[in-house]
């Protein structure tokens, strides 16, 4: 193992310590409940300081204001970022696993509102449904089905710093269908993007970012292809949500380690799964109800082969029957890069 990112992971460590106490005197005086509450609701200026000290003690990079620590970890390389992330974790993380939630909670909630990844689920699920009506006064708020976004997360697995993916099964299956199947319809139907008339054009809040398809003449029937591949996504997806939540109830464990960065998938068979499943036992909990690999990749490669499958048949009959007459109405969008270091897109 590498020492070089084998993090910090006990709270009794010096170097732990003496980071905290240098921020809060008194951090070790307080309760585990106390010291919990502390970290998760950490103010601007703790944040900072404790930040400030990090990075001084682990790259001798000095950082006076939080513009000047924001442009140093803009210059981080993947290995840097590692080490910096499993150097806070612990200041930065609950339970036996120090398990941090990377998403953005709302104001005044913190994991700490959560028992288990289900009751996360349930919350996120009606901000996202509400949202959705918010945005479009006919859309019909569906109910909950352990259908978790898919969401990051960092955490110690057997004492070594992990990155994490948490997903729902039938998500993690769809996302794998967006993969191969758009790299299938690249291979049908080549395309590359050429600038249209509006792009790169200065807006009000920002950029004009207007890419456009060069399918040689097949742009209609590319975009064809593509229309009725989402609308098959969509149906699986809903179709396995439905599947999974009547099947045994697991959780799938997928190492995906590259390079020396741990990073692991934890993928949840459905909603019962989400349920059994406590943030302050993350991996305890994993591990009890742990799903069978070989189990997984035989439905993933089942999955995936009825989705090319579907896409060879499809693309036969609109390539034998497309209609160029026949417009689909679409709803017009502008997309505008507001941030001026997102001109390099352009």
């Amino acid at each position: 193992m590498d020492k070089t990112w084998n993090p910090i992971r006990q709270n009794g460590n010096p170097c732990y310590a003496r980071r905290v106490i240098r921020v809060k005197p008194d951090y070790f005086a307080l309760t585990e409940t106390e010291r919990e509450q502390y970290r998760l609701n950490l103010n601007t200026e703790d944040d900072f300081r404790i930040r400030q000290i990090v990075i001084k003690d682990l790259f001798g990079i000095v950082a006076n204001t939080t513009e000047e620590l924001d442009a140093i970890q803009d210059t981080f390389d993947d290995g840097q970022y590692l080490l910096l992330n499993s150097t806070l974790l612990p200041l930065q993380g609950i339970g036996e696993d120090d398990f941090f939630l990377n998403e953005v909670l709302p104001t005044d909630v913190t994991l700490l509102d959560f028992d288990t990844v289900g009751d996360y689920a349930r919350d996120d699920h009606r901000f996202q449904e509400q949202a959705r009506k918010q945005e479009n006064a006919d859309y019909e708020i569906r109910a909950y089905r352990g259908n978790i976004h898919r969401c990051w997360a960092r955490l110690t697995i057997d004492g070594t710093f992990h990155y994490a993916d948490i997903s729902s099964l039938a998500g993690y299956v769809t996302d794998k269908l967006d993969e191969v199947g758009f790299e299938r319809i690249d291979e049908l139907i080549p395309c590359h993007y050429v600038d249209g008339p509006e792009h790169g054009k200065r807006d009000d809040k920002g950029f004009v970012y207007d890419k456009r398809p060069d399918a040689g003449g097949l742009e209609g029937q590319l975009q064809a292809l593509r229309d009725r591949y989402y609308t098959y996504m969509g149906e699986r997806y809903d179709a396995l949500l439905d599947q999974f939540n009547t099947s045994a109830t697991c959780v799938y464990l997928r190492d995906r380690t590259r390079h020396n960065e741990p990073h692991m998938d934890f993928v949840f068979s459905n909603a019962a799964a989400l349920d059994a499943v406590r943030f302050r036992y993350f991996v305890r909990d994993c591990q009890r109800i742990a799903g069978n690999s070989a189990e997984f990749d035989r439905l993933v490669e089942q999955e995936t082969r009825l989705a090319l499958d579907f896409l060879a048949s499809t693309y036969k009959d609109i390539m034998d029957n497309f209609d160029p007459t026949v417009v689909k109405l679409r709803r017009k969008r502008k997309i505008i890069l507001a941030n001026e270091k997102l001109k390099d897109l352009l």
